[in-house]
């Protein structure tokens, strides 16, 4: 299973009209950049098509490219690719792979209908003078009864490049796990219709609700993702839950991270 896919880290420069040299720049740029390959075999396809930031400028050019180290390790865990050998390099075999794959399954069966495809969108959502938050939702399919998918959630810190750890925001983590409960069963019982309990809806080894590993700050409080086999059956889906400032008062300093 691919959950997290392909970001490729690149620079972007601007220029003065007159020199050609680049500006220095206090705020932190983020570019989108697409990226797509697609080899087929007759209307069979196997494809990759990703979206991927790009950060520059900032007053700390270390920050910065600490940032993008964290996003690139990531890259090669999902593509398994060498981090030894330049990124390039790491995703052409990821393409290859993908299509020797596909290759394999039209051989043991030729009239096999689908595609392989990996797909990476990434959403900006949230930047101030201290900190950027991403959302890479991905998807994938590789064969098997379904495909798979499931977002990664980032907060970096500006000035230093780190992530946000939940405990470094959140002062009470108990009761924010309770809050999480309710809305977990709250958001999932209004998608489907029923009346389930948090017992119903997750693993028997999920009770209590365990923090989330993908979370992040947005405008509006914190986000929260989980992704699907993370607490929940598949059936379940992917489960994104906003908890906002107002319900976080009392645990969380809202000024800290908001300016």
């Amino acid at each position: 299973m691919r959950l997290f896919l392909l970001i490729i880290i690149s620079s972007l420069f601007v220029f003065s009209n007159c020199e050609n040299v680049q500006k220095p720049t206090s705020v932190v740029l983020v570019t989108m950049t697409p990226v797509q390959s697609k080899n087929c075999i007759d209307t069979i396809c196997a494809e990759i098509n990703l979206s991927y930031p790009i950060l520059s400028g900032g007053s700390n050019p270390t920050a910065v490219q600490a940032i993008n180290d964290s996003i690139l390790s990531i890259v090669y865990l999902s593509i398994d690719g060498d981090p030894t050998v330049p990124l390039p390099n790491a995703y052409h075999t990821a393409c290859l792979d993908l299509l020797n794959m596909l290759e394999e399954e039209l051989a043991n069966d030729p009239n096999y209908p689908f595609s392989y495809v990996i797909e990476l969108n990434t959403t900006l959502l949230f930047q101030n003078n201290k900190v950027v938050s991403f959302e890479m939702s991905n998807y994938s399919f590789t064969g098997g009864a379904h495909g798979n998918y499931g977002s990664a959630l980032n907060t970096f810190l500006l000035d230093s490049g780190k992530s946000v750890q939940l405990s470094d925001i959140v002062k009470d983590t108990i009761e924010l796990r309770s809050m999480l409960e309710k809305m977990f069963v709250e958001t999932k019982n209004a998608e489907i219709g029923e009346q389930l309990t948090l017992e119903e809806l997750v693993f028997p080894e999920c009770i209590p609700l365990p923090l989330p590993m993908q979370w992040c700050i947005v405008k509006d409080g914190l986000r929260v993702t989980y992704n699907p086999y993370e607490v929940a059956p598949y059936v379940v889906g992917q489960t994104d839950l906003v908890v906002t400032w107002e319900q976080l008062k009392g645990l969380v300093d809202r000024d800290d991270w908001l300016e």
